[in-house]
């Protein structure tokens, strides 16, 4: 240990660090809660709404009919939470904060496999337990704190699975709760068992993946085969989640498109009449239509797209403000120019030390472990869905606990590069 560390180490190493930093995050996010009290807008309104409904017996529908449009795995955890706890804001909020008092745990574990032997985890949670832009989303009706939750305990489950076959099927099983939230999920399981760090490097481990794939997507398929079976019944046709990956798709990919999300009035003209799914439908195929006949259009607006999935790390303090101005009660201009500009400047000095860690990560494998591939994998695997749909600040939400592990892996890759 470099002398630079040691204080660091130290102070890390502590056996109250671990319960400190937890009780401090709690603390922040129920003082949040409390304090902030936006009423939801956009999506967040019609999640908050469906899980009412869902929770009062009258299924998952709009305006009065089955629907499918938005994800079912969110208004269903509300639906679930109102029914048993009543049916408020403040038990969604409140869900809120423990889910993501779980992610930071989950976060820790998932980076203790990752970093043997560092002090990455430690610190890990010490960047997530004071994270601005997520401390905001604590207070919103959004699906990002769950879907985010889920997914690192399907990742914590494959990463120790060592491979035991019970955790493999659990971890199929919360990926299916998974993609239920968010579709984008389903080809996430991928990147865990091809890039995981195996523990048992033996004979023929390209068989050892394939079967614990096979295995793990079947638990995943039986878990969401229910809700695409109602879907099969309320449409006529096969609708594994959604039905608005069409329009989404046609957000992104069409001749006025600027690579954020942008919902342009001739879109009705577009989908046309019908159903949701046959809207879908059309959406998908005008979309697909263009990418194949302006390639070159669609390139060039691949780096725009990801810039505007990069840009910023503000949306949930923004959110925060349009709620609590839907209650009238705005706040200053000057307070929220400085929240954001608090958010903003972490996210930044997250990603600088993220950015500085992948050029100094060499030293771990002088100690016997492995460069840690799998987080960038996660990392690239949203960056390319938004390039293939649209950009937006919203949807680098789950990567931020696998951006906060390499970047809390910096002070040692330092240490491991200076001088004696």
């Amino acid at each position: 240990m470099r002398p630079s560390l040691t204080g660091l180490s130290a102070l890390l190493q502590s056996r109250f660090f671990v319960p400190v930093c937890l009780g401090a995050a709690l603390v922040v996010r129920l003082g949040w809660i409390l304090l902030v009290d936006p009423r939801p807008v956009s999506d967040f309104d019609i999640y908050f709404k469906e899980g009412i409904e869902i929770s009062l017996g009258h299924g998952y529908q709009a305006r009065g009919a089955p629907t499918a449009f938005w994800p079912v795995g969110y208004p269903a955890f509300l639906g679930a939470l109102f029914t048993v706890f009543g049916r408020s804001l403040f038990v969604a909020k409140l869900a809120n904060v423990l889910l993501y008092i779980g992610i930071i745990a989950l976060s820790f574990r998932v980076a203790t496999v990752l970093f043997r032997g560092s002090l990455a985890p430690k610190l890990t949670l010490l960047i997530l337990s004071f994270y601005p832009n997520h401390i905001a989303y604590t207070s919103l009706v959004a699906s990002e704190i769950l879907f985010l939750f889920l997914v690192l305990l399907g990742a914590a489950l494959l990463l120790t699975a060592n491979p035991r076959l019970t955790r493999i099927v659990l971890s199929g099983a919360v990926f299916g709760l998974t993609t239920l939230v968010r579709p984008q999920a389903l080809f996430l399981p991928l990147v865990f068992v091809l890039l995981a760090p195996g523990p048992d490097r033996t004979g023929k481990p390209a068989l050892g993946k394939l079967a614990s794939l096979a295995i793990l997507y079947a638990s995943l398929l039986l878990v969401v085969l229910p809700w695409t079976s109602r879907n099969y019944r309320v449409f006529g046709h096969y609708v594994l989640v959604s039905t608005n990956g069409g329009g989404n798709l046609l957000i992104g990919n069409n001749d006025l498109a600027n690579g954020a999300y942008d919902s342009r009035p001739e879109f009705p003209s577009i989908l046309g009449g019908g159903d949701e799914y046959e809207q879908d439908v059309r959406a998908r195929k005008f979309a697909i239509t263009y990418v194949r006949t302006h390639p070159l259009s669609v390139l060039k607006r691949l780096p725009r797209k990801l810039w505007y999935f990069y840009a910023g790390d503000v949306e949930g303090i923004r959110w925060n403000v349009d709620g609590l101005k839907a209650r009238g009660r705005a706040l200053p201009d000057g307070l929220v120019f400085s929240a954001m500009a608090v958010a903003d400047g972490y996210y930044l000095l997250v990603g600088a030390a993220f950015i500085a860690s992948l050029f100094l990560l060499g030293g771990f494998r002088s100690r016997g472990g492995a460069f840690p591939l799998v987080g960038l994998g996660v990392v690239a695997y949203f960056a390319c869905l938004s390039m293939i749909f649209f950009g937006g600040s919203r949807f680098h939400f789950p990567v931020i606990p696998w951006i906060a592990m390499y970047a809390a892996a910096l002070p040692e890759a330092l240490g491991a590069r200076a001088p004696d």
